[in-house]
C-alpha cells in the first residue's frame, strides 16, 4: 500500500512536469503567435515595390548580420517556404521572434508585393 501511495506522489508531479517540457522541445517554434490565419486574396505582386516595402518593414530584423530567420535567397528558404501561402501565413500569423503583421500594418497588396520580391530572390 505504501508503495502505491509513494508512487502516486512521485509520478503525478513528474508527469505534470514532463507535460510542460514537451511543448518547449517539440514544435514550439512552429506555432503561430498571431490571430487565426486566413489566406489573403493577394493576386500578383510587384517585386520592385515589394523590395521597397521589405526594406522599410522587414530589413531591420532580416539583415544577414542579425541572424534572424533563414537567409531569403537560399535553397533552404525555398524548401521551407515553397509557396506564397506559406510566406503569407508566416507574415500574418508571426513566428517567434517575428511579430504578426495584421492587415492594418501591411495590406494584402503590400504582402503580395513583398512575397513577389522574396520569390524573385530565391536561388534557382
Amino acid at each position: 500500500m505504501r508503495f502505491y501511495i509513494i508512487s502516486a506522489l512521485v509520478l503525478i508531479p513528474l508527469t505534470a512536469l514532463l507535460s510542460l517540457i514537451q511543448p518547449l522541445v517539440v514544435g514550439a517554434v512552429e506555432k503561430p503567435i498571431g490571430p487565426e490565419f486566413i489566406v489573403p486574396e493577394t493576386g500578383f505582386g510587384d517585386a520592385p515595390r515589394g523590395e521597397a516595402l521589405y526594406r522599410s518593414k522587414c530589413y531591420g530584423c532580416h539583415v544577414p548580420e542579425a541572424g534572424v530567420g533563414p537567409a531569403q535567397n537560399t535553397v533552404d528558404f525555398k524548401v521551407q517556404y515553397a509557396d506564397d501561402e506559406t510566406l503569407a501565413f508566416v507574415v500574418r500569423a508571426g513566428r517567434q521572434p517575428m511579430p504578426a503583421f495584421s492587415e492594418q500594418m501591411l495590406s494584402d497588396k503590400e504582402l503580395a508585393d513583398i512575397i513577389a520580391y522574396l520569390q524573385s530572390r530565391l536561388a534557382p
